[in-house]
């Protein structure tokens, strides 16, 4: 049994059912950053983990997180291919920025970019053979333009009903202390 006496749930809004973005582009920056462990104990690695804010549009205020394997561990053809997704993922995004050679990720942050969000394949759990949840993916960044030709346009598809994950990869970074 956990104590939670003095919480009082009038003093709070109830959580809301997650929803996925609609798949399309959208006017959004990098709000925080952090490095995590990929697999147990980060046997697997480590993976940047990047939280991105949409900043216009009916989805304002929403956030959609990215995580790129920039220190994936796994040899062979798979960790090969993995590093080299993940390589390219963080290339676009500091070509998007405009900072090609950043010494930390806060460098990449609270500038503005067009991002393209589409969905992870589904996995299945493979105990009980359900579907895992929907899941938006970033699938593209590319740098924002406040003119009126190349600035990103909402465009809603309604989310596909059965596909499956492909894990999101990307750059090569030395762990950021403190």
């Amino acid at each position: 049994m956990v104590d939670i006496s003095g919480f009082n749930a009038n003093d709070y809004e109830p959580t809301q059912e997650y929803e996925v973005l609609p798949e399309g582009k959208y006017h959004a920056e990098i709000v925080n950053s952090e490095e995590r462990d990929i697999g147990q104990g980060g046997s697997k690695g480590l993976k940047l983990t990047l939280q991105w804010k949409i900043l216009s549009g009916s989805a304002e205020g929403r956030i959609v997180f990215q995580d790129i394997l920039h220190r994936y561990n796994v040899q062979g053809e798979k960790g090969d291919k993995t590093r080299e997704i993940a390589a390219r993922q963080l290339s676009s995004i500091c070509h998007a920025v405009g900072r090609l050679a950043p010494n930390n990720t806060d460098e990449l942050h609270n500038i503005p970019c067009e991002i393209s969000v589409g969905f992870q394949k589904q996995n299945v759990n493979p105990e009980t053979g359900e579907k895992y949840a929907l899941r938006n993916e970033i699938k593209g960044v590319k740098p924002w333009s406040q003119n009126g030709n190349a600035a990103p346009r909402q465009q809603s598809s309604p989310p596909p009903q059965a596909r499956q994950s492909t894990p999101p990869a990307a750059g090569g970074w030395a762990r950021r202390a403190g």
